[in-house]
This record gives C-alpha cells, structure tokens and sequence, in this order.
C-alpha cells in the first residue's frame, strides 16, 4: 500500500513535468506559454503551510491518515477523468494547467499525511527500508506519469493513456480503502498536541539540520542532473543517447542509490551515509566541471563515471536525510508537520536551483554552474555537522 501511494502521487507531477510539455510543444505550443507548468511545483513547496491542518484535523472513523488520504486519491482520479474530457491542444492549455495545479495539490496533500502514516506505523529499525520505498515510489510514479504515458500516448491516444494512469492511481485507493488505520493509543503521551511548524522549528539541532540539509542537498544534485543534460546537447551528442544517460542515472538511483542507500542505513546509521551520497554527488559535479571545460569533446567514460555518481548520490543522501528527518518525526506527536517541513525545504531548493543554475550557466558557462554544485556539497559536507552538535535533541512528543 504504501508502495502505490508514493508512486500515485509522482504520477500526476510526471504527467505535467514531462508529458505536457512534450505533447504541447509538438503541436506548435510557444516555449513562453509552457513556461507557466513549473507552477504545477508549487504545492509542493508551499504545503508546509497546511501541513498543521492535515495533522490537526481528521475523523476517528477513517483513521488520523487516511482521513486525507482517501479522498485526495479520489479527487485525482476525478481530476484525470477531468483531463481526458479536455484533451490535449495548445486551446485547453489553460484548463490543463489548472488541472494540472489541483492534482499536484490534492498528491501534496496526501503526501503530508502518507509522510505521517509511514512516520506513525513504522518501528525505528524499518524506516530505512519505507524511505527507500519512499523515494523510489515517487520515481517510478514520476517516470510512469512522464515518459511510460508519452510512449502509450503515440500508440493509443489520450484516452487509453489516461486510463493507464489512473489504474495505479485506483489501486492505491483500493488498497488504502481496505485497510483499516489502528486508532490513537489513549495513553497521555500518545494523545496529540495542536501541531505547528513553530514547534517543529523550535525543536532544536535535527530539526534544523534536517531542513537545511534538505536544501542543499537539493540544490546540489539538481546541479549535476540538470546542467549536465544541456551540456550533452550543446556537445552534440544525439537526444536518443542523452535519454538513454537519462534513464539509466534513474535506474541508477532507484537500485544502488534507494535500495543500496536503506541497505548502508541499516548497518552505517543515517547520517554517514547521507555524507557519502552528498561526498559523491560532489565528486560528480567536480568531474562535470573538467567536463564541461574540455566540451564537446567529452569522454564517454567520464560521464557514465559522473551519472553513475551523482544517480548514486542523489539516492543515498536523500533516503538517508528522509530516513532521519522520520526517526525524527516517529518520537514526535505531528509527523506530518515535521516531515512536510523537511520535505519542502529540498523541494524549494530543487525548484530555485532548475532556474537559477541555467542562469547562472548562461552568464558564466557550464563550468561555474557545476563549481557551484561543487561549492554547495562541501557547504553542506560541514554547515550539517556543526548543527548537529550544536545542542541536545528535543524530548518526546515535542515537549521542551
């Protein structure tokens, strides 16, 4: 269950990230008017703010999660009915995009509480293994939203393309229909407290370590990953192989970084491994950086070297970071909140990077983004540590 609901929610975020954008500027679409579609991430930075909501709020006869996580499933499975009576051309374009904001809304929503979910119900030695899940679900839902539906939608059209992501989508639904949420234990300690971000950032050296590892992280993965596909391109090299780079640095991620990450977790504890995923996401960057100053003559090998570290990287540092940020969560009385916090501290720093870098590449070369991926790791290899020892851990349930 838990499986489906990550992957779900990547669905609809891969659908208007990577297959609306494709479709729309196949039929003539203007890049200025698909320039609106990031704003479909913006739920996904600004839920920290509702975030208290899904935490505070819910029914005892659904159960604290799936109070929410029912009925966002289902909107999005109305809303993708909803797409394919619109269909896909440059003239609903509008309706797409607002479509396409409320399913990144009602996935963000559900996002809170299946962070929460996983936070409550898992024991402290398994949440390696539901982080690794975690990020390799939103992957593969990503992918399946995004390039699985362009392929089904050449074949069979917009219909059937759409059917097949709903079907995911509907089984998730099912699966969290049928399973029934244990209630609340009526101990004191169990009994919740209004939650808040407040208390999440007044809990002391993990809470803030945990965020800000979360945005530099964030920032120096999407360095290597989104600069190095317009390097390839600007170096001639044909897209069929680019995407071929492409989704072996994402298979990459979702075996040796995911699964290999939740394996090093389990034996070499969190934060270690978070280092080693951002030491070589670093080194990927700084083998980018001889890359891209040699362009276009580049070394095949040396950019499957820098894919494979970086893909390794991105992985292991992010189920590590959300693995902790979860222990953190599990001995507190607002998962949601907490991890939500977390959460969207790495999603604004990937969205303020994917602009900023192709900016800043644009003024200063490829080379001086990539330094910057460089400069960010090492930022992040010694800001984290020094918040971590800065002072003692908060006590149960948030209490001070």
């Amino acid at each position: 269950m838990i499986a489906c609901l990550y992957a779900s929610q990547g669905i609809p975020f891969g659908l208007a990230m990577e297959a609306l954008p494709a479709i729309l500027r196949g039929q003539g679409a203007s890049l200025s008017a698909l320039a609106y579609l990031p704003l479909v991430s913006l739920p996904w930075v600004l839920k920290c703010g509702w975030a208290p909501l899904v935490d505070n709020r819910w029914s005892p006869r659904l159960g604290r999660r799936r109070s929410w996580i029912l009925p966002m499933q289902a909107l999005v499975l109305a809303i993708l009915l909803a797409v394919m009576a619109v269909g896909f051309t440059q003239a609903t374009l509008p309706y797409l995009l607002a479509l396409s904001v409320a399913a990144s809304l009602a996935s963000a929503t559900q996002d809170i509480a299946t962070d929460g979910l996983v936070a409550e119900q898992f024991d402290s030695r398994t949440l390696g293994t539901a982080n690794a899940v975690q990020v390799a679900g939103t992957m593969v839902g990503f992918f399946y939203g995004g390039p699985v539906f362009l392929m089904a939608y050449a074949r069979s059209g917009a219909p059937a393309a759409l059917l097949l992501l709903a079907l995911p989508i509907a089984v998730s639904l099912a699966l969290a229909a049928w399973w029934r949420e244990p209630a609340p234990s009526p101990t004191p300690l169990a009994l919740p407290r209004q939650a808040s971000l407040w208390r999440f950032l007044e809990s002391g050296r993990h809470a803030w370590a945990l965020i800000a590892a979360a945005f530099l992280s964030a920032v120096t993965v999407v360095a290597c990953h989104g600069l190095s596909r317009l390097l390839l391109v600007d170096a001639g090299w044909p897209l069929e192989k680019i995407g071929q780079v492409g989704m072996a640095g994402g298979a990459i991620t979702i075996t040796l970084g995911c699964g290999g990450g939740a394996w090093l977790v389990s034996r070499l504890g969190t934060w270690p491994v978070f280092f080693a995923g951002i030491a070589a996401a670093g080194i990927a960057a700084a083998l980018w950086t001889a890359l891209a100053w040699v362009s276009p003559a580049l070394p095949v090998y040396a950019v499957w070297l820098a894919t494979l570290l970086a893909s390794f990287g991105a992985g292991s540092a992010s189920v590590a970071m959300m693995t902790a940020a979860m222990r953190f969560a599990h001995s507190r009385d607002q998962a949601g909140t907490d991890m939500t916090a977390v959460q969207s501290m790495r999603d604004l720093g990937e969205m303020a990077a994917s602009s900023s870098l192709m900016a800043l590449a644009a003024m200063v070369g490829y080379s001086g983004g990539f330094m910057v991926g460089l400069g960010l790791a090492l930022a992040t290899l010694l800001f984290t540590p020094a918040l971590l020892r800065q002072r003692p851990a908060a006590p149960r349930n948030g209490s001070r």
